[in-house]
């Protein structure tokens, strides 16, 4: 396996601040282009970038923009991308409607790509080796389909980012290939905990993919449930869990593992308050904050029993 070195050079660009004429400036020496906007133009940013790694925190006022397929040099990298605030929609090569991604995907830099927002929206970006995640995970995590990380495995990214990005990163100090690596492994952690196996075919894996779906859509309602699912599928319960059975888990298990990780978007980094745990219960599905701490303890204990 050729495994590129690289330059090690990084660019750190820290407190972006940039709106109007500034912002389509910057997109298009990104190789972006602004295709509509809402209002003015406004992006917010921190940044990290290197031949090797990329890593980055963007605030980003509702637009669409088209991303090209990178070129041939620039495609040794795949991106990640994790929302912390707002949604966006996505339009792949040869689709004609734009989805609507889970708060999680993965981006292959070998495709173009457009990226629609309504809302202002902040998302973590983080470009790694392509080898390195190929070395891991194979072409598995090219997978499209919905995806939910592990909670706590994206949180500990989400730290890391935060950290790094609250001062200048030297590519040229000795801690420097450390750190990518701990940058690379934490993705391909966080990339592998969202993948789910299955052997189903057929009308099964349509099931599958249609209940992942829909929980993805609707976990934040804390009136959604199992039962609600399977009567929105038209199937009985113990067929639900059939279906299920392929993945390793269920369907209840990937409900809470799901609103959890809404509620961490929510909180993002930092110690929480009462009443920041309240409100981050509210508007990830759990009806009061006891059912979340509940939730959170359950998993942390699956989690270290794994």
């Amino acid at each position: 396996m050729t495994r590129p070195g690289g330059n090690a050079l990084v660019n750190s660009e820290l407190d972006i601040a940039l709106r109007g004429e500034r912002t389509i400036e910057w997109l298009v020496s990104r190789g972006a282009t602004l295709i509509s906007a809402d209002g003015e133009v406004k992006i917010f940013a921190d940044l990290a970038t290197s031949a090797t790694v990329v890593i980055g925190r963007v605030w980003f006022s509702p637009m669409s923009v088209e991303v090209p397929a990178a070129s041939s040099e620039k495609s040794d990298l795949v991106f990640i991308s994790l929302a912390m605030q707002g949604t966006s929609r996505l339009l792949r090569q040869n689709e004609t409607e734009a989805a609507t991604p889970p708060p999680f995907f993965v981006h292959n830099t070998t495709e173009p790509i457009l990226i629609e927002t309504t809302e202002p929206s902040t998302r973590l970006i983080f470009g790694i080796r392509r080898w390195k995640i190929e070395a891991v995970l194979g072409p598995n995590y090219r997978y499209t389909g919905p995806r939910i990380p592990n909670a706590h495995l994206r949180k500990v990214l989400t730290s890391a980012a935060m950290a790094s990005l609250d001062g200048p990163i030297d590519g040229d100090s000795p801690t420097f290939p450390a750190w990518r690596t701990a940058i690379e492994s934490l993705v391909i952690a966080v990339v592998r905990s969202s993948m789910r196996k299955t052997t189903a075919q057929g009308a099964t894996a349509s099931l599958l993919a249609r209940a992942q779906s829909i929980i993805t859509q609707q976990a934040h309602n804390p009136e959604f449930s199992v039962v609600e699912l399977g009567h929105q599928l038209g199937i009985s319960q113990s067929h639900l869990h059939r279906v299920f059975r392929e993945t390793g888990t269920t369907p209840a298990r990937l409900l809470r593992e799901t609103r959890i990780a809404l509620a961490e978007d929510f909180l993002g980094s930092g110690t929480p308050t009462i009443q920041e745990l309240k409100e981050a219960a509210a508007s990830s599905g759990f009806r009061n904050m006891r059912m979340f701490r509940r939730a959170t303890a359950e998993e942390t204990g699956r989690v270290s029993a794994e």
